[in-house]
């Protein structure tokens, strides 16, 4: 299937993530909402080993880079991601993410050796200033006051811990996929990860009572879990094995698009002028950062 195809797809998943995640953990520990998060992903995926028979031929360094993601993946990405919403706003929690494909980038200068064009570097600075221009513009709820309290800086603090993991996991995680296919490695990283976040789980389990979980709040869980743990970051690993990571991590700039869409369509939440603009701001820039892969094959043609 097209990767583009795919990364909207896995854009629309990442962008109702943030309306999910911002309710849910008001109710549920950050802590106990990961755990049930890896455990449900965990059973998915586990079953799928068994189902496919998945190899697993990691050695070497690619023991140490699958051992390394996997901590990435769930203990800083997933839990920082979620004790941050806990804390903060949706809303600076979307800005902060569009820091992503700014990391992506130079990250993947190092590491993979991808070229940093002048298109891709205006494109990504398109998509930032259109992501930040449409989360900014979101109206106020009425009665809302932001207040800059310590708590609040933590979670602004975690969110961003979660974004420096998410950016090396998308860089990274590319060389795994190369050489081990996708499904392997989102496999692997989401079940050893899965294990070594097991004993905070368990730890944070002690004396609470799973039971007072609602219908709604259990929904919301599997969404979390089946959506973004497991369609998310298997769609994102998929994109990742056919295109450079540096225009992968732009997609992530249009999450605030969606996510301000999805918040209109089930929140009935205003979308202003300066919110259009900021969209197509960003769309532009997510095209801007494709363009040098088209523009790239066109001059091996001709030479």
């Amino acid at each position: 299937m097209n990767p583009y195809i795919i990364l909207v797809i896995q854009l629309f998943l990442s962008g109702l993530n943030y309306i999910i995640a911002n309710t849910a953990t008001q109710v549920i520990p950050p802590a106990n909402l990961t755990f049930l998060r890896t455990v449900i992903s965990g059973v998915v995926y586990l079953s799928y080993f068994f189902y496919a028979g998945l190899p697993f031929k990691y050695r070497g360094k690619d023991l140490q880079l699958l051992l390394f993601l996997s901590l990435l993946s769930v203990s800083l990405n997933q839990f920082g991601f979620l004790y941050g919403m806990k804390y903060t706003t949706a809303t600076e929690a979307a800005i902060l993410y569009t820091l992503t494909p700014v990391l992506v980038m130079f990250l993947s200068r190092a590491y993979l050796r991808e070229k940093i064009t002048a298109l891709k570097v205006v494109g990504t600075l398109m998509a930032l200033s259109g992501a930040a221009l449409t989360v900014l513009s979101k109206e106020p709820i009425v009665g809302s006051a932001t207040h800059l309290t310590i708590s609040h800086l933590k979670g602004d603090a975690f969110i961003l811990l979660a974004v420096m993991a998410w950016a090396i996991y998308t860089t990274l995680g590319r060389k795994l996929v190369v050489r081990h296919g996708a499904i392997n490695s989102t496999v692997f990283t989401a079940l050893i990860g899965s294990a070594m976040f097991a004993p905070v789980g368990i730890w944070a389990s002690v004396g609470y009572s799973y039971s007072s979980i609602t219908t709604g709040q259990w929904m919301e869980v599997l969404y979390l879990s089946l959506g973004t743990s497991v369609a998310g970051y298997v769609l994102w690993y998929y994109a990742l094995g056919r295109i450079e990571a540096s225009k992968v991590s732009v997609f992530t700039n249009g999450q605030p698009v969606i996510t301000a869409i999805l918040a209109y369509v089930f929140l009935r939440q205003g979308i202003t002028g300066r919110f259009a603009v900021g969209a197509l701001i960003t769309i532009a820039g997510v095209i801007t950062t494709q363009i040098t892969l088209s523009q790239g094959r066109k001059r091996k043609q001709r030479v």
